[in-house]
């Protein structure tokens, strides 16, 4: 009797390891996405407004349409851009840049922390607090929107200190 109790409980373990070992071949919500990762990556990109970007990173992830860049560097004619990360999607060039993010261009250099970017219509802006030194002004403010050509900033809720 022990015997068939202590079989039939070895027979149901069994069976739920099997399972487990089977399910463990599955795949994960029904998609795989393959990530690749590279270093020193450089890439060139195109605006509707004429401004053509060259993008590079330390290091490149790329999952599926969306693209990762560690250190990022954007650079064009009108602005370089640098960031800690930045997210940008393949297919509509938009993207978010995140830590220690600095937009120059010829007179005016700003400094945030988290920007979005769309490089198709040459735009960054933002919600976060900015800083944005013209010439000798300084002037700061939480929420912007910087066009590149033609160079247009809108600051919202401005404060200007003059050096």
């Amino acid at each position: 009797m022990l015997r068939s109790l202590l079989l039939s409980i070895l027979i149901i373990f069994l069976a739920f390891v099997l399972k487990m070992y089977v399910n463990s071949f599955a795949i994960s919500s029904g998609q795989e996405e393959m990530v690749n990762l590279l270093e020193g990556v450089t890439i060139k990109a195109y605006s509707k407004t004429g401004i053509e970007w060259t993008i590079r990173g330390k290091g490149l992830e790329v999952v599926g349409k969306d693209v990762k860049l560690y250190e990022a560097e954007l650079f064009s004619k009108e602005a370089n851009i640098k960031a800690v990360q930045a997210y940008i999607d393949r297919s509509t060039g938009k993207g978010r840049l995140l830590e220690g993010v600095e937009v120059k261009s010829e007179n005016l250099k700003a400094e945030t922390q988290t920007a979005y970017l769309d490089l198709k219509e040459g735009r960054i802006w933002g919600e976060g607090e900015v800083q944005i030194l013209q010439g000798d002004s300084l002037v700061g403010g939480r929420g912007f929107e910087i066009t590149l050509k033609p160079l247009k900033v809108i600051i919202n809720r401005a404060r200007m200190e003059m050096k």
